[in-house]
């Protein structure tokens, strides 16, 4: 019976050297991740630390300040990805692409994200979590954004909605489609995209075109300053521009509508807020 007893005991003990060894920081899975969304919703599910490499652009939150540098969005440092030895590379699309083929060449696993509308962030959020074992907490996150995506979206029901341009570039003027996430995010909260269709989510459009499209709104993340803006030939016929609503990054930081993650209720919050202010002023 003795014998028995200390048997169990040496197990059970065996068995908890086990469990805390894979819970210690030493042991954990590591990772690198090269797209800011998908930075931001690993953090929000609470592994910022099992994160060891980031590009410049994965600047929030403060959890991922002093993580390796691995280059930036669009040109990675393949040999310092290697010396990391990640369990797995997080990456995005566009300039990513051919950065995730070159990876998984290598025999690195990869996880390409990028959502183009809320639904699919949503799903992204749940997809992550299960790679990095956060099931639960990336359900709770899921949940937690669609009822407050829900409370915007129902708060501007019924109330006028105002056109909005948004411009990314200024030469070429680039701006939004309404099937980008930026677009899909302007009309949640409460506004209409002026251009509800080019030919890709983010594209070139004529100044003519925005004349005729006469918005009541104009964001603007080109880096043009309002009285550039206010002096371009023929916007003066523009109501955004007559009636000087004309809104910068410092209203409306572009990181909170432009990233797909979780930040983008903070973004339909401010954009909802200017729409307000326009109503204010034209009713």
């Amino acid at each position: 019976m003795k014998v028995i007893t200390w048997r169990l005991l040496c197990m059970m003990l065996l068995l908890l050297a086990i469990s805390c060894q894979k819970q210690s920081p030493e042991n954990r899975d590591k990772y690198v991740v090269l797209s800011p969304e998908t930075a931001e919703i690993i953090a929000a599910l609470g592994s910022a630390e099992d994160v060891i490499g980031i590009t410049r652009e994965c600047d929030y939150p403060e959890t991922l300040k002093g993580k390796e540098l691995v280059g930036d969005f669009g040109a990675i440092d393949m040999e310092k990805v290697i010396s990391l030895a990640p369990k797995i590379v997080f990456t995005s699309g566009l300039e990513q692409e051919a950065i995730s083929l070159d990876l998984q060449k290598l025999g690195i696993e990869v996880y390409r994200s990028y959502p183009r509308t809320v639904a699919e962030m949503l799903q992204e959020i749940l997809h992550i979590g299960r790679l990095i074992g956060k099931e639960s907490e990336a359900e709770d996150l899921k949940q937690e954004l669609e009822s407050s995506i829900t409370t915007i979206k129902n708060s501007a029901a019924g109330k006028s909605r105002p056109g909005v341009y948004l411009e990314i570039y200024r030469d070429p003027l680039m701006s939004v489609a309404d099937n980008s996430f930026v677009g899909e995010l302007i009309e949640l909260s409460g506004g209409n995209n002026v251009f509800d269709r080019l030919e890709r989510d983010y594209a070139r459009v004529k100044a003519e075109a925005v004349i005729r499209a006469a918005p009541d709104m104009m964001i603007c993340y080109s880096r043009d300053t309002k009285d550039n803006i206010v002096t371009r030939k023929g916007w003066d016929r523009i109501p955004a521009i007559k009636n000087r609503h004309i809104y910068f990054e410092e209203d409306i930081h572009p990181d909170l509508i432009q990233r797909a993650g979780p930040r983008c209720v903070e973004g339909m919050r401010a954009l909802a807020a200017l729409y307000e202010e326009w109503r204010a002023d034209t009713q």
